[in-house]
This record gives C-alpha cells, structure tokens and sequence, in this order.
C-alpha cells in the first residue's frame, strides 16, 4: 500500500490521533483543571444566587475558564506541530506574533482576548450559561425538588427584574474596559490582555441582558407582524439550510483562526485578515479599519469581529486547497455526533439504575465523554492548522522554484552579444 505525503488530507486523522497519545497527560491534566475550576466557580454561583449579580459574574469566570483550558491545552501539543514551530507560513498571508519559544502564560496572555472577541460575537457562551442553568436546575431539584429546580431555571432570569443594576453594571464595565484597553495594555501587555478579556465579557453579559430586555417588545411587536409571518413562510427553507452550513463550515473556518490565533498567528491584523486584493481593499476602505476610533470603525466593530475571522480562514483554506478543509469539517462535525453516540453508548454500557445512582454517577460519565470529545477536538484543530500552514508553505516554494527556473532558463537562452 503506497505510503500517504505527508500533505495529503488524508492524513488528518491519524495525526489526531498521534496527537492524542503522544500528548495525552498534559491534555488530561489540563482539561481536569478547568473543570474542577468552572465547577466550583458554578457551584458558588448558584449557591449566591439569591444575590441578583453574582450569576452573571460566575457565568463570565466560567467562560474564561473555557478559554482559558483550551489555549493551554492547544499550547501544550504545539511541540507536535512541525510547520508551526517553524513559521512556514507566509507574513502576507497570516503574520506571526508569538516568539519562537514563547511561554505558556505568554501565550494565553497573547491569544485569550482575540479568542474571546471571536467567541462572544458568534455567540458560543450561550451554551455555556444553558450548562451553567442546567446544573443549576440539577442541583436544585436535587435539594429542594421541583420547586428548587424551578429556582434553579431563573438563576439568571433573576436579573431581569432588577434591569438597572444590569445597566448600571453594563456603563461601568463599559468604562473600566475602555480605560483598560487605552492606559494599562499599552503598559503592561500581558497582564492587561488579561484584564481587557475579563472586563470585555463581564461587560458583554450584563450589555446581553439590558438590550435582551429593552429589545424584547420591539422584537415582538416585528415578528407579530403579518408582513413578517409571510417572509418567514417563503424563507423557512433558507433557515433550515443556515444552520448546518453555519455550524459545519463557517464554525469551522473560525475554529480554525482562533486555533492558529492561539499556536501565534497575529488575530488582531484585520489588514492581513482581509489581504490586499481588489475585494480587501474594498472591505478595508468601506470598514475604516485604518482609521482606529473612527465613525465609520466604532460602528463596524461588531460585524468585523464576526466575519472577518471567517474571512481570514477563507483566505488561507484557499491558499492551501479545498480538499483538507472538506476533510477537517466532516471530523469536526464528527466529533460532535460521536459524542453522543459515545454518551448514549456509556448508559447501555452502564445499565438501568434509580434516580439516585445517575444523580451520583452521572457527572463522572459526563466528565468521561467531555474529556474524550475536547482532547480529539483540540487534536485535530492543531494537526489542521498544521497542515494548513504546510501545504501554503509548501506551494509558495513550489511556486519560487518555478520563478527561479523561468529566470534561469530565459537568462540561458537568450543569444550572446555579436563581438
């Protein structure tokens, strides 16, 4: 059987998994940190949670624990990466920030707030508060039966009914955030990184809650609307199509920056993230991400931080060929399927038992599936990126060493001058 290039994207998944056994202890150790963290930062939570803002701020810490775990645990196979400790890829294309022996902790403190901006704007920390709500209405129900587990399903609808201190809340993070980001990260760049993510999610939760309220009877009164009720009839295919293809293949894309954010690539150059071409120009000037502060910048923001990563990962999925893409989807994709499968295949394993043997053992199975799924996860988001990186590096020299022949080749063939 003939041996696979090292290039092929066939070879994705058994770099997965070589991956997965060659780094196995240092994932496992760093995977079973952050969820004893998030674990007791959830369980104060929902412990204080008859105070109306402590929820919200268990939910931020929890999150950027989330974040926090996953450059670790992407930082620690770096090692396994060929093409990433050597840089291959091109400045134009992806500019590189992290040094060539760069620490853990410098990592995190590089990549946390652009993986952060990346995570709130497509929304992925919704399914980190329904968890948090989940195990809120777990414990709950556990203490106190149904009425603890209807106490544990408001533990964070609690705060609409005191709306202002979610508005207090949102102009003061607000304020501590810009000052953060103006005098301390200039200053002090690692430790302001790290302030910045704090204060931005802290900031985007409470700003989630008092626009969600205020918006509420607008939203309503737009989708009672007969006009709406007939667009959304003709467009329910579309929206049954967005969902899949959102999660599959932009998720995918946006995975694979935050994932070569994190092994050092510069997330923060929007210029390169965009290229220079006729089409990047076009987003740079009508954007204004030249003009820092402006406008025309502020008010592109939000739509920026959402489209532009998928814009990057588009830029370089091209450069390095469609085919490793397809591949790297269908196991990203996979990996959450099989999750599942893998969960379900633990309860048949496990047998029938009372109610009181799954509330004991049930988060240790959890805990089982979770690990598997995130240390396959953070795998093959690094041997994609790999790959990635490899196959640009590798068509850039093919292409110097076609110019080189042109070059050499007319040089020779042209006539000798007549003495």
């Amino acid at each position: 059987m003939p041996r696979l290039s090292p290039l092929s994207s066939l070879t994705l998944p058994w770099t997965t998994l070589k991956l997965a056994t060659r780094f196995f202890v240092p994932l496992v150790l760093w995977f079973t940190v952050g969820q004893l963290l998030r674990y007791g930062i959830y369980y104060a939570g929902y412990r204080f949670m008859n105070v109306t803002w402590i929820p919200v701020i268990a939910l931020s810490f929890g999150v950027l624990t989330v974040l926090a775990v996953t450059v670790l645990m992407l930082h620690s196979i770096r090692d396994g990466l060929p093409a990433i400790r050597r840089m291959d890829m091109d400045q134009p294309l992806a500019p590189w920030a992290a040094r060539q022996e760069e620490s853990m902790f410098d990592a995190m403190g590089r990549a946390l707030f652009p993986f952060l901006i990346f995570y709130i704007a497509w929304g992925w920390f919704s399914n980190d508060a329904r968890e948090f709500i989940s195990g809120a209405e777990g414990r709950g129900f556990a203490e106190g039966g149904l009425y603890g587990q209807l106490e544990g399903f408001k533990i964070l609808t609690r705060l609409m009914d005191h709306i202002y201190i979610a508005a207090i809340a949102t102009v003061i993070f607000f304020i501590v955030k810009s000052c953060t980001e103006w005098w301390v990260l200039p200053r002090l760049a690692r430790v302001g990184a790290l302030l910045l993510a704090v204060f931005e999610l802290h900031w985007t939760l409470f700003g989630v809650f008092t626009v969600d309220y205020y918006r509420g009877d607008a939203s309503n009164w737009i989708t009672d609307r007969a006009v709406w009720t007939s667009i959304g009839g003709h467009l329910s295919w579309l929206g049954a199509l967005w969902g899949p293809f959102k999660f599959a293949v932009l998720g995918g894309l946006v995975w694979l920056v935050i994932a070569g954010v994190i092994l050092g690539v510069d997330g923060q150059d929007e210029a390169a993230a965009v290229g220079t071409g006729r089409i990047g120009r076009g987003l740079a000037a009508a954007t204004g991400i030249h003009k820092h502060r402006s406008p025309r910048e502020v008010l592109s923001r939000e739509l920026r931080e959402k489209w532009f990563p998928a814009v990057h990962g588009f830029r370089m999925v091209r450069r390095a060929g469609w085919m490793p893409f397809a591949v790297f989807c269908v196991l990203f994709v996979g990996l959450d399927v099989g999750q599942e499968f893998l969960r379900r295949g633990a309860y048949y394993l496990i047998g029938p038992h009372p109610v009181a043997f799954w509330m004991q053992w049930l988060s240790f199975v959890n805990f089982g599936v979770d690990l598997v799924h995130d240390l396959l996860r953070i795998c093959l988001l690094g041997a994609a990126f790999n790959l990635l990186v490899a196959r640009v590096s590798a068509r850039n020299e093919e292409r110097r060493v076609r110019s080189a022949a042109a070059g050499y080749t007319a040089e020779h063939a042209s006539p000798a001058p007549l003495s």
